[in-house]
């Protein structure tokens, strides 16, 4: 199982918390970018994100919460390894087509309330899907367990080297569940971040 650790929670300590994901086995740092439209809050303008990544020595997973493609294209530009923006906010290959001409990993995450028959078309043509097992960007959110049936669905059609991801809730409690789904990734934030030892937390999630 792979880990890509979120630093949202610590937002207030970031450079602190990256430095800690740099010394730790993580295998990406997750980046959660909030513009104030597709969902409430706002974070990591692309202001910050340039100087996460100046610290940064794990492979950056960045996880667009935006509603416009131009957003899209801006954070395009610091080429993180994967770039996630929602299938909710495309309508055809345009964005999907413009990320892959930069050399960028792409990936499409789907809120819990959205069908799968939204993200099915584009499957063979993505690098990732990110599957939130919460409502985003409202804290304190329960894992939601239906999230499992629809990540085995798509397992049963998806591409073997497409990489799927759960983000929301992520802890020792909820891992089986990701397991049990067939996640080959999961990003989790504070069960990692609330802890001195970041590795101990990551391990308990391999």
């Amino acid at each position: 199982m792979k880990v890509s650790v979120s630093v949202l929670s610590v937002y207030d300590r970031l450079i602190n918390a990256v430095k800690k994901v740099n010394e730790s086995t993580a295998d990406f740092l997750h980046i959660d970018v909030m513009d104030g439209k597709f969902v409430f809050d706002k974070k990591f303008p692309i202001e910050v994100l340039k100087d996460v990544k100046l610290v940064s020595t794990k492979p950056l997973d960045v996880h667009l919460m935006v509603d416009d493609y131009d957003t899209v294209k801006k954070y395009a530009q610091l080429m993180p390894e994967y770039l996630t923006f929602h299938v909710e906010i495309i309508k055809d290959y345009e964005l999907i087509d413009y990320v892959k001409s930069l050399g960028i990993k792409v990936g499409l995450a789907i809120n819990p309330e959205t069908d799968i028959s939204k993200l099915t078309k584009y499957l063979n043509d993505i690098d990732l899907v990110l599957f939130m097992s919460v409502t985003p960007g409202l804290g304190g959110q329960s894992f939601k367990e239906d999230v499992v049936e629809k990540i085995k669905s798509i397992k049963k059609i998806a591409p073997s080297d497409l990489m799927i991801s759960i983000d929301g809730g992520v802890n020792d409690k909820t891992i089986e569940l990701c397991k049990y789904a067939g996640c080959d990734m999961v990003v989790s934030g504070s069960f990692v971040t609330n802890s001195d030892n970041y590795n101990k937390q990551i391990n308990k999630l391999r």
